[in-house]
């Protein structure tokens, strides 16, 4: 269930290899368990610029101590626009509103599946809560060039679990990173026949078109990404089309099968 609290911020980590940022806040309101893809909305307590919320993937979850008995809240956030970057200036000890957790996760992986991660550009902050949870799993991650790539400090990752692509070549494996996925799962396929996979990807509307039209033989989920103001399916401004008729990120999703999603809508 949504829920309205008020937190502080206790760390804000700026990177000084690109413009991801690091934000932990302290909760001051016990909170339920959140799933990865599930996500909060967040501003400045008592601020009107920006006036509305902003949305963000949960990274992690920190059990509490006896600093934060109420854990605290981690989130990797990239400084895109007015309000993120808003939020990166903001100091220790500031005064946040939340609201969440909110949405649909990705759904638990059961034993016997198999499981890989897909991140494109920005989308590889929403998949940190799945890395946390599934360590060590294929993590296929695909960005324009390497500048724009998160942070080698931030992305800690198995290097023969991580296979990265970038458009120009200057970081992994020049051009898409589901070409790479596709060369994977065709050399690699056979490890999967003992177990059901499932591909859990953030990215692009383009990235998901180009996964629609794969071969997949895989149970595909994807995290949308979309403007929304309320987070809590009020506005109806984050409407999407699927095969069961209109539906609101924040609230339905944002995590949707992939087969559900009408792409050209």
């Amino acid at each position: 269930m949504n829920r309205f609290f008020s937190a502080d911020i206790i760390r804000n980590f700026q990177s000084q290899e690109s413009r991801n940022f690091i934000l932990e806040v302290r909760p001051h309101a016990a909170l339920g368990s959140a799933l990865p893809g599930q996500f909060f909305m967040l501003k400045q307590a008592g601020a009107v610029d920006p006036l509305l919320m902003r949305p963000f993937s949960l990274a992690d979850f920190i059990p509490p101590n006896e600093n934060n008995p109420n854990g605290s809240l981690m989130f990797v956030i990239h400084a895109i626009g007015r309000g993120t970057n808003i939020l990166r200036r903001l100091p220790k000890g500031t005064l946040l509103t939340v609201i969440g957790p909110v949405g649909a996760g990705f759904p638990p992986v059961s034993e016997g599946e198999t499981l890989i991660i897909v991140a494109g550009g920005i989308g590889i902050a929403s998949v940190f809560g799945l890395i946390f949870k599934y360590p060590g799993v294929p993590l296929f991650y695909g960005v324009r060039t390497k500048e724009l790539m998160i942070d080698s400090g931030l992305l800690n990752y198995p290097q023969d679990k991580l296979h990265i692509a970038s458009d120009d070549g200057s970081v992994g494996d020049e051009g898409s990173v589901l070409d790479l996925l596709e060369r994977y799962l065709e050399r690699d396929g056979a490890i999967h026949s003992g177990g059901r996979l499932k591909i859990y990807a953030c990215g692009p509307h383009s990235m998901y078109k180009a996964m629609a039209k794969m071969a997949l033989d895989a149970d595909v989920y994807v995290s949308l990404e979309t403007p929304m103001a309320c987070g809590v399916g009020t506005c109806l401004g984050c409407a999407v089309e699927t095969v069961g008729g209109l539906q609101m990120v924040c609230k339905d999703g944002p995590v949707f099968n992939l087969k559900d999603i009408l792409l050209d809508g």
